[in-house]
């Protein structure tokens, strides 16, 4: 180490790790980024990409790279339930993988009209190099094979003690805030004692079997990303990886019953494959075997003082739906902006509390979602799914907190998408041409506060500047319609963040609506001046 403080110690390499360190970057912040493993992960895990993740990894211009990443598997859909692999009837196999292409053309299509990006699908082992070499890129400092073993924290920072593992160095650094990006078993978590809530196991315990077999002779080219195996000796599911020769099959164990993971030798999980398939002489190579477990469990608070939980660290949620990678990514981005607003002493310490403010709620609200989606796959319990749906959920969710200044007395839904320019949630997508380029609105929102108003914005535009001055913090400001900074090329941008041609709207560095006047203001100056000084201090 050249160095011996950091502002931001981040703790754990994986996804949520990453993110942050990547967004922390974005804002020009320097980091430490410290993880005990030699390297990322050799697992596929956690494959799912939502289309609002996607969304910020276009901001970082990670999108297409990843993209490319998914394109094995861009056209894996649906799930069907089978004896074995080997006794799918391909006719029937074929009529339901049509019947999947049209719900899922649908869906595609109302994506399209909220967001320039599209989910995808790319496994963790995959993603985390991507998103390390873009790290590694940067100006951050990134230590694998290193471990923090103990941490202090006092008024103005937190002391903490790493060790090399290669070496057994142990090393002093000094950082103004921590980053526990450290997993589901969170030494931090524990370390911190802040209770969590949730029920704990509720889907039961399994043993994910990663292995390579060349399985074209039963598929036969089918696109399927789900087979349920009903083999009562093996019942489980396979599910691929590559679309060509990596899978994974995910087959129970009962703990209660004296089942153990390390009981799951490579000859036994060789075994039991070639009994999902239905055959005994399968040419298979077991690549690696884990145990996992379907837990709902979230921290009662995502903060202790000068340290932040995110991902796995803060919350546990069921795989059903993909969202709790894409929910630590989240936690990540919502966190970097305000992190760095501290940091660059643009904001009071205060604005940090908004962070557990803001996303304990939206952890809550996709956790019960996750957790019906598996209730409803097993016939478990009470679903209320109908209360909730998919795509508010993955983007639709309001933050309530002092980030947000809103006035209007209706209850926010979420059995239905409302993206409509309202405080608190993500700014609507809209196709523009700007600079004679045709880009999405959520383009412009570069990791700063941008304000978006009619095309005659001179007032706002001088409240711009005066207030960014005045506090330090950089607004953009665009005024939208045929003689302003750019045009709409389809929608009214209007009617999609319901305003009147004399209306503002401010938006958030994470691409969230901070505070909206629909029919304009007669101080521009006064009210700018006001809300933003609310918001950072």
């Amino acid at each position: 180490m050249k160095h011996k403080h950091v502002p931001v110690l981040i703790v754990g390499g994986g996804l949520t790790g990453l993110t942050s360190a990547l967004f922390l970057a974005r804002h020009n912040i320097d980091y430490l980024l410290v993880e005990k493993h030699a390297d990322t992960a050799i697992h596929p895990k956690a494959g799912g990409i939502t289309f609002r993740t996607m969304e910020l990894f276009r901001q970082l211009g990670l999108e297409k790279v990843i993209r490319t990443a998914s394109e094995p598997l861009d056209n894996i859909r649906g799930r069907i339930a089978v004896e074995t692999i080997k006794n799918i009837n391909l006719t029937e196999l074929k009529q339901v993988e049509s019947a999947h292409r049209k719900n899922d053309k649908k869906i595609v299509e109302m994506i399209e009209k909220i967001s320039p990006s599209k989910a995808a699908s790319c496994y963790q082992m995959d993603l985390e190099p991507i998103l390390l070499q873009a790290a590694e890129q940067g100006t951050g400092h990134i230590r694998f094979n290193t471990e923090l073993v103990a941490y202090q924290q006092d008024n103005s920072g937190i002391t903490a003690t790493i060790i090399d593992r290669d070496t057994g160095t142990e090393e002093i650094i000094r950082s103004d805030y921590l980053i526990a990006a450290d997993g589901a078993k969170s030494a931090i978590c524990k370390y911190t004692r802040i209770p969590t809530t949730g029920r704990g196991v509720i889907g039961g315990h399994y043993i994910n079997i990663f292995f390579q077999a060349d399985l074209s002779t039963f598929l036969q080219g089918s696109q399927f990303g789900f087979y349920q195996i009903l083999n009562p000796e093996v019942f489980g599911a396979l599910i691929t990886v590559n679309n060509r020769d990596q899978w994974i099959y995910h087959v129970a164990y009962d703990p209660s019953k004296g089942d153990r993971p390390e009981d799951f030798s490579e000859e036994r999980c060789c075994e039991i494959i070639k009994k999902a398939i239905g055959v005994s002489n399968l040419d298979i190579v077991i690549l690696s075997i884990l145990p996992w477990a379907a837990i709902e469990r979230t921290a009662t608070s995502f903060q202790d003082n000068r340290v932040f939980l995110v991902g796995d660290a803060a919350h546990l949620m069921p795989p059903t739906g993909g969202f709790g990678s894409n929910t630590g990514i989240q936690d990540a981005h919502n966190l970097a902006w305000k992190l760095a607003a501290v940091i660059h002493k643009q904001a009071h310490p205060r604005l940090l509390r908004t962070y557990h403010d803001e996303r304990h709620h939206v952890v809550e609200v996709t956790t019960k979602y996750a957790s019906d989606l598996l209730f409803s796959a097993i016939n478990k319990g009470i679903s209320t799914l109908n209360n909730m749906d998919h795509l508010a959920v993955t983007v639709g969710y309001k933050y309530a907190s002092k980030a947000v200044i809103e006035q209007e007395p209706t209850t926010h839904r979420m059995d239905r998408l409302e993206l409509n320019g309202r405080p608190g949630t993500r700014a609507p997508h809209m196709w523009v041409n700007y600079q004679d380029k045709c880009i999405s609105t959520l383009d412009l929102i570069d990791g700063k506060f941008v304000l978006f108003t009619g095309e005659n914005n001179n007032l706002w535009r001088t409240a711009a500047q005066n207030v960014s001055s005045h506090l330090g913090i950089s607004i953009n400001v665009y005024g939208i319609g045929s003689q302003g900074d750019f045009v709409e090329c389809e929608d009214s941008w209007e009617t999609l963040y319901d305003v009147t041609p004399q209306g503002a709207v401010l938006i958030r560095p994470d691409g969230f609506v901070a505070w909206r006047t629909k029919e304009g203001e007669p101080n521009p100056n006064l009210i700018l001046k006001q809300v933003m000084t609310s918001i950072l201090w």
